[in-house]
């Protein structure tokens, strides 16, 4: 196997540390997005819903 010294494993450590964290907070961001454009969506929706209500009376 390779010999690392402390130091060297330190860094591959933190380097590991941010990328599951980048991978992580990308997926939570992508959830929000899906999320707010759902709600945005349903939004809107009901907008258009309630004027069409309010045209008929």
């Amino acid at each position: 196997m390779i010999d690392l010294d402390q130091e060297t494993w330190m860094y591959l450590a933190l380097i590991a540390i941010f990328l599951a964290y980048f991978i992580w907070n990308s997926r939570r961001l992508k959830s929000n997005r899906k999320n707010r454009k759902n709600r945005d969506f349903r939004r809107r929706y009901l907008e258009r819903k309630q004027e069409k209500e309010s045209e008929k009376y």
